[in-house]
């Protein structure tokens, strides 16, 4: 690659042959994959590096059969990469090169292009979580529990995008997934929660899920790649603790409900304060119903 030098990141394979990391970069031996390595050992989706807000890189296993390592230590969990990171798939070695750019600088640069690209635009936001992913890690033996995450989070990948939408975020035990409402009619939406909830009911994993919808500011990104924010966002995170401590495995806001509940069985749980948010006063929140 003739511009590798100009680049911000890439993957470099033993026998020099690079891979430009500008957006998600899916890695197995399916031809559809952008590195496609030709070996028994590796599943047709094996894995991602997928890209977050500025300057972040994670390498997240899609289930493999032979799992993902990074500098030989399996991974479960997404994990963040660092310059000169080795990713082992199967036989093949993968290093992870990243270009020395002051963090400040290019946050700067970031927000400049964001005062004069911002957009904001209305949301679908669902926030998912393995609970008790501590303690579920130390009762598994480390491979299984590999598997186990990675399967999961091939599945809730597959359910996000068959349906329209976009992992915008991996958050260590969970992810931020995103329908930007102006290109994905209710329809989609509900079908996506409906998949999670089947897969809720299967999955040796516990997992909880929190959904809200409103209004979101990004760099102008209609995929939703650029960092988010804005008050919406903050109130989704909020909820997130707030199913912790109702023990909803499965939590909605208002607005969620008066778009939803034509297609989504709904049940009221109550008016409950919002701990940590600026607006204290109790809101409405809804659950699956049985």
């Amino acid at each position: 690659m003739s511009d590798i030098s100009a680049a911000e990141a890439w993957l470099e394979a033993a026998d020099g042959q690079q891979w430009l990391l500008e957006t998600n970069c899916p890695i197995g031996r399916s031809p559809s994959n952008r590195v496609v390595l030709g070996d028994p050992k590796v599943s047709r989706r094996h894995a991602v590096v997928h890209r977050q807000d500025v300057d972040e890189f994670w390498l997240v296993d899609l289930g493999s059969g032979n799992g993902s390592y990074v500098n030989g230590r399996r991974i479960s969990l997404p994990v963040r990469l660092n310059p000169n990171d080795v990713i082992g798939i199967g036989d093949t070695a993968l290093t992870f090169f990243k270009n020395s750019v002051d963090r400040t600088i290019a946050r700067s640069k970031a927000a400049s292009m964001t005062l004069i690209e911002v957009k904001s635009f209305e949301c679908w936001m669902l926030l998912a979580d393995i609970v008790g992913s501590t303690r579920l890690a130390g009762e598994h033996d480390p491979e299984e529990w590999a598997k186990m995450v990675g399967s999961w989070a091939a599945e809730c990948r597959q359910i996000v995008e068959l349906h329209g939408g976009i992992i915008n975020k991996y958050l260590g035990d969970g992810f931020l997934a995103i329908w930007p409402s102006s290109f994905q009619p209710e329809h989609h939406v509900a079908s996506a929660l409906q998949a999670f909830a089947k897969l809720q009911a299967k999955s040796s994993l516990p997992f909880r899920i929190v959904m809200h919808v409103g209004g979101l500011s990004s760099g102008g990104s209609r995929t939703g790649e650029d960092s988010l924010s804005g008050i919406e966002l903050i109130l989704l995170f909020r909820m997130e603790k707030l199913a912790g401590t109702l023990g909803q495995r499965f939590l909605c806001s208002e607005a969620v409900h008066e778009r939803l509940a034509p297609h989504v069985p709904l049940q009221s749980i109550g008016s409950h304060e919002v701990a940590g948010f600026i607006d204290t006063a109790p809101r409405q929140f809804f659950t699956r119903k049985p």
